[in-house]
């Protein structure tokens, strides 16, 4: 039987043996904004969005395919007219910067997904990042270098102090990637959203400032070259590198 505290300093204790407490170091706030033009890497490069350059590429990549949006708030788009509105109308929001990935395993770099962070709160040190990735990007190394990139930007590069990953439950492919990446599942978020028909429930998970370097060596390590073959195959999967 599930017995509730009966008195204040009860349940104080209860609170605090079952929440670890963040250790006390005064950050240096406020954080820079995240208005990075490029990011680069061995396989991708993270390019800010310009629809000149990236929506007709985007649109054949991640803009025409129907099933990439079910799990997302936006899209289906009838043609691509309506994608390139909906990123236009996506460019100007407070917090946010859309990325470009440039799939470079060809000879001619091609829009192939996007990595958005969104939400940024530079007084705080927080921010939010979310992805759509077409075939070129999903369950590739490519996908993985671009994820990376973000992360190390943002935390790494920019010394914020939490990074949040949020999907839906039915999206079982986004959690994957959430703890594979070395996100930390924190709790479900019931009712967030009306969206498409329906209620949608929001999973969260971060990465703090301080878990980082100890991830990110994790990732760099599998993302090394040497861990590749010539056709792009992996030599070692990422768990051999250590648990998150």
């Amino acid at each position: 039987m599930l017995r509730i505290p009966t008195t204040q300093p009860e349940a104080d204790a209860r609170m605090n043996a079952a929440t670890p407490v963040s250790q006390p170091i005064t950050p240096t706030l406020p954080r820079p904004v995240l208005t990075a033009d490029r990011l680069a890497g061995r396989t991708v490069d993270l390019e800010r969005l310009d629809l000149d350059r990236h929506a007709p590429g985007l649109w054949d990549a991640i803009g025409r395919h129907a099933d990439l949006w079910e799990h997302i708030p936006g899209g289906p788009f009838a043609d691509a007219d309506v994608f390139t509105q909906w990123l236009r109308d996506r460019i100007p929001r407070p917090g946010q910067t859309i990325y470009a990935v440039m799939d470079k395993t060809d000879t001619v770099p091609t829009p192939a997904g996007v990595l958005i962070l969104l939400n940024a709160n530079p007084d705080m040190g927080t921010v939010e990042m979310g992805l759509v990735y077409g075939a070129r990007l999903s369950r590739r190394v490519t996908g993985t270098e671009g994820v990376f990139l973000l992360i190390d930007y943002a935390l790494g590069q920019s010394g914020y102090r939490r990074l949040e990953w949020r999907c839906g439950p039915p999206n079982v492919a986004s959690i994957r990637a959430a703890t594979r990446y070395g996100f930390t599942h924190e709790g479900l978020l019931r009712q967030t959203l009306w969206m498409k028909g329906r209620n949608w429930d929001t999973n969260v998970f971060s990465i703090l400032d301080g878990e980082w370097p100890a991830r990110r060596q994790r990732l760099a390590a599998w993302l090394a070259p040497e861990n590749f073959t010539e056709d792009g195959h992996q030599r070692q999967p990422l768990t051999a590198f250590g648990d998150v």
